[in-house]
């Protein structure tokens, strides 16, 4: 275990202009990786006792953002504790995530603990042989309650380690930084490495694309090239950034997709080989585009109970599908008014979103606002079930971003629209205040000029299908009519009559060695009324042996309206069930722009989604 060379706190804080914002003494941390080739990074912490004889210490369990409890304090494996004169102090473990030391008369106690990092994701530790990915929550210790004091962070780079990056001020040495409260240290990832950094800058303030694991495949000047565009479509947006330091997007390239935001930076992981065309490159400006638009809408535009935050419990929120469903809408409303979305291209996101939530049973029995304040125990807790019980505050709340867009334009006679009513909540509630659902709404209808109170309850706090004609018919939409047969060869092939339909059991299932097994059952199916359950291996059709692809196939001869008897194999015993085969439902959801749009309608689209363009990529 390394020991810290202590440094005089105050002389390091007289370097930065910040030392003035708080007089009390920093915490310090100094950051090492003598082990990181076996994911280890040693954390020394001195603590300034300011004459307590007694300390109490904790561990995020959960970081903003990302609505799970994810006990970080796992991760700890040694903790031990000094006074400043070298001497051991008993640190005593008082909870899963909470420690007590006795800090005996000196004016300083050093902390030193051993974390294991090896989770390559947005919202943890990532350590190896020539990088680190840090967050806060899952890194630094502190004392209970006492959050409003400035925090020091120093990082002791192994040999061949270039250089760190953090949104944190600097601390007047190279890889030291500062932060001036506890929210803001948490709020604050580090990327310590060689990566590749390519810096931009948007009215006058700095952006720095900052990439791991792009090896010799990713272009990170071309993407900063696009980032830029961006950033500036967001600006327009808005009218404004909201910050006037340098801003950070850690791009880390693990062959995943996930993002989370930070007040100044964003994390994002993705796949490096998305350079390499066209629809790679949107899809990763996609992903940019959405945990971009949350520096306005959720770091600084937020529900009330989302801050100050309470790092040792779970946060209770009503309106994630305002902070991430509205946010996952504008995504990719905003690539189509930069230019690179055609206006069919964002159809085909949306009518994804659209697809995804008709096909989830769960709507009909979680509204977004239980959904979103159930995200804590559901959201992120999936079983077998949950797509009959979870309604997705990401893609329903998207699909009901475009129906409270299309309502306020609606109502309004187009003289208003959601855009509006982001900008009058950002001015009325962002900052100290924050808004409540209800606020949320009420402002909607005041900036829609009718009371749509009635209306939103229908679409966020009750569970049930949403009503699309409304939309569809402002915007001169319509959902293309399925087609009764498919026909991919050179040869013309009659459609089968419309009533000689195919069988239809209802059940996901998955197909290996001749096994087939199910893997989700959702509700209102001929497989959930039959009894049939995840898990189930299936053996038999009618005493006929199946595996998966002669399943397909004999239940779709067999038609809809024919009991089958299915032969299962459930924890080792056989049990046949009778299951009477529906047909399945044939409804695409995919959006289209109806050819007879009257030049009304199709003005409305030229304002909604801007000029039809999707030529932008740089």
């Amino acid at each position: 275990m390394f020991r810290l060379r202590f440094l005089s706190v105050a002389l390091l804080l007289s370097a930065s202009p910040l030392a003035l914002l708080n007089a009390r003494e920093a915490i310090s941390y100094t950051l090492g990786f003598s082990d990181a080739r076996i994911h280890y990074m040693d954390v020394e912490m001195q603590i300034p006792t300011e004459g307590a004889k007694e300390l109490d210490l904790f561990m995020p369990v959960w970081t903003p953002g990302s609505y799970l409890v994810r006990e970080y304090s796992r991760n700890i494996i040694k903790i031990e504790a000094e006074d400043s004169e070298g001497r051991d102090l008993d640190i005593v473990k008082t909870g899963k995530n909470r420690w007590h030391l006795d800090s005996g008369d000196g004016e300083t106690v050093s902390v030193r603990y051993r974390l294991f990092c090896r989770e390559i994701n947005v919202r943890a530790n990532w350590v190896e042989s020539d990088f680190a990915v840090i967050n806060g929550a899952p890194t630094f210790l502190s004392v209970v309650d006492d959050f409003q004091r400035p925090y020091v962070v120093t990082v002791e780079l192994p040999e061949g380690w270039e250089r760190t990056c953090s949104p944190l001020d600097p601390a007047g040495a190279k890889d030291r930084y500062l932060a001036p409260d506890y929210d803001t240290l948490v709020d604050s990832p580090l990327v310590a490495g060689s990566p590749q950094v390519d810096r931009f800058e948007v009215d006058g303030v700095s952006h720095f694309l900052v990439t791991l694991g792009g090896g010799d495949v990713w272009d990170n000047p071309r993407a900063a090239r696009n980032v830029q565009h961006l950033v500036e479509a967001q600006r327009d947006f808005w009218g404004h950034l909201p910050y006037e330091k340098p801003y950070y997007f850690f791009n880390l390239l693990t062959g995943s997709r996930g993002g989370l935001e930070h007040r100044q930076s964003l994390v994002m992981t993705a796949d490096r080989w998305y350079s390499k065309n066209r629809g790679g490159i949107r899809s990763w400006l996609s992903l940019v585009s959405h945990e971009f638009f949350h520096v306005w809408n959720g770091k600084r535009l937020r529900p009330v109970e989302l801050g100050p935050f309470e790092y040792e419990h779970e946060n209770y929120c009503p309106s994630l599908w305002v902070v991430e469903g509205i946010t996952s809408y504008y995504q990719h409303v905003l690539l189509a008014r930069a230019g690179y979305n055609t206006n069919d291209q964002y159809l085909g996101a949306l009518s994804g979103s659209i697809a995804g939530t008709q096909r989830t049973p769960g709507r009909l029995v979680q509204s977004l606002s239980e959904s979103s304040f159930d995200a804590w125990i559901k959201a992120y807790r999936r079983d077998e079930n949950s797509v009959n019980a979870l309604f997705s505050y990401y893609s329903g709340g998207a699909v009901a971003g475009f129906l409270i867009d299309a309502e306020i334009q609606r109502v309004s006679s187009g003289k208003a629209s959601l855009d509006d009513v982001l900008r009058e909540a950002y001015r009325r509630f962002s900052g100290e205040h924050g808004y409540t659902e209800s606020e949320f709404i009420s402002l909607a209808s005041e900036v829609a000029g009718e009371n749509l109170g009635p209306w939103f309850n229908r679409l966020v706090r009750q569970p049930g299908d949403f009503d699309y004609q409304p939309a569809l018919d402002w915007f001169g939409l319509e959902f293309e009519k399925p087609k009764s047969s498919t026909n991919s060869g050179f040869f013309p092939v009659p459609e089968e009559p419309v009533d000689n339909p195919k069988g239809w059991l209802g059940a996901s299932t998955s197909g290996s060695g001749g096994i087939v097994t199910v893997t989700s059952v959702p509700s209102n199916t001929p497989a959930a009324a039959a009894g049939l359950c995840v898990d189930d291996e299936i053996i038999a059709i009618d005493r006929s042996r199946v595996d998966e692809k002669q399943l397909k196939r004999i239940v779709g001869l067999l038609g809809p309206g024919k009991e089958v008897e299915v032969l299962v194999s459930r924890r080792g015993l056989l049990r046949t069930l009778k299951v009477t085969l529906g047909e399945e439902p044939r409804e695409t959801w995919r959006l289209r722009f109806r050819s007879d749009m009257s030049d009304e309608q199709k003005a409305r689209v030229g304002k909604w989604l801007g000029s039809d363009g999707g030529n932008q990529m740089n």
